[in-house]
């Protein structure tokens, strides 16, 4: 994803190099977690044109044992009336269709879903168009 990401004129840093360390050993689905943080990474690349693209990832241990990510961008941000719209099969957005041609619309559905399954949330937050948005997820 970097390449693409360097052909978009967004910033991309990798500071991984600590994340072992970080966090402790989580058990639970890696290939449908990882499913979940590519499809949010994607979704801020196709609609952030230059600027940045920021993962986070943080842990809250016991009692509460939480692990938070969130993708947070400088794109184009989302409407207060096109939020009910976008963890919907298919639920392109009119306004920025034509950014994403080549995607179906049931990449943040599948994430919602999945999240869902393992008893997590999402949740999504901009102020606006032309404000970026952030989203994600809490497991």
């Amino acid at each position: 994803m970097r390449v693409f990401a360097n052909d978009k004129l967004l910033d991309s840093e990798d500071d991984s190099s600590q994340a072992h360390s970080l966090f402790p050993r989580l058990v639970g689905d890696e290939r449908r977690m990882k499913q979940v943080v590519i499809n949010l990474v994607r979704n801020a690349m196709k609609f952030t044109r230059k600027g940045s693209i920021e993962i986070f990832a943080s842990y809250k241990g016991a009692p509460d044992n939480t692990l938070e990510v969130k993708v947070c961008d400088t794109g184009v941000g989302i409407a207060p009336s096109d939020m009910p719209l976008l963890f919907t099969r298919f639920g392109k957005l009119q306004r920025t269709a034509s950014m994403n041609s080549e995607g179906l619309g049931l990449g943040l559905t599948i994430v919602k879903q999945i999240v869902e399954l393992i008893g997590g949330i999402v949740y999504v937050h901009s102020e606006g168009p032309n404000k970026g948005s952030t989203f994600g997820f809490r497991v």
